[in-house]
């Protein structure tokens, strides 16, 4: 079965957070989900988590929820 690039966005940043829950408590790991996505997203990609965070979000782990609202204040 094919993924939309929407669903592949939410299984990546959704990854991204359960593999550094170690980091602390949701602060940190929003702060460092935030850190990569900054340093290695495209654009596009970027726009596309805004989007569906600006929509929904409801699939997001809530560290990548932070993550992703607090890059779309910053105008990522």
């Amino acid at each position: 079965m094919h993924q939309s690039e929407e669903e592949h966005l939410i299984d990546m940043i959704n990854h991204i957070a359960m593999n550094n829950l170690s980091v602390g408590d949701e602060l940190a790991v929003a702060q460092m989900i935030e850190g990569h996505i900054r340093k290695f997203w495209p654009r596009r990609m970027k726009a596309l988590l805004c989007d569906y965070i600006a929509r929904d979000g409801s699939e997001l782990h809530p560290a990548a929820l932070l993550a992703g609202t607090r890059l779309s204040e910053k105008g990522a």
